[in-house]
């Protein structure tokens, strides 16, 4: 009887484990051809070829373009997908400014808090059309599941 309440244990254990781990962060590197400029981490980054894959921390983000070698690690959080979801990067975006919101694989996600920048951004939005829940436009960009 002792094993077998044991084995339970282990067998659950292992399942909250896996279930935990889908939603710390992306389960690879996502690679993505961004055709616009963006912003993320409080920097801004030019149109190009990036990688992004969770940081060192399941608590941040690194994106790195592939061409200039800039890179930014930003704050973020674990994000619940739908199970064959499709790889992909969400941007908000406010008139001609991008802000990098959600990336996403095929099991898991990471989300990024507001920045500074993108708070002034849709205020601003707010302020010129005089609507206080004007949103941001989502935009996504395809990604592939990358080294």
């Amino acid at each position: 009887m002792k094993k077998q309440i044991l084995s339970i244990v282990v067998t659950l254990g292992v399942i909250a484990a896996l279930s935990i781990a889908g939603f710390a962060g992306l389960s690879g590197t996502l690679k993505a051809n961004i055709p616009f400029d963006f912003m993320t981490g409080g920097k801004k980054f030019p149109a190009g070829e990036y990688a992004v894959r969770t940081g060192t921390s399941q608590s941040t983000l690194e994106v790195h373009n592939l061409k200039t070698n800039q890179a930014v690690i930003a704050i973020s959080r674990g994000l619940e997908v739908r199970a064959g979801g499709k790889p992909q990067l969400v941007f908000h975006r406010y008139g001609d400014q991008y802000f990098l919101a959600k990336a996403t694989d095929y099991w898991s996600g990471i989300e990024l808090p507001m920045s500074k920048a993108e708070r002034e951004a849709a205020k601003a939005k707010r302020d010129l059309l005089t609507m206080k829940d004007a949103g941001p436009e989502i935009v996504t960009v395809n990604a592939q599941i990358g080294q």
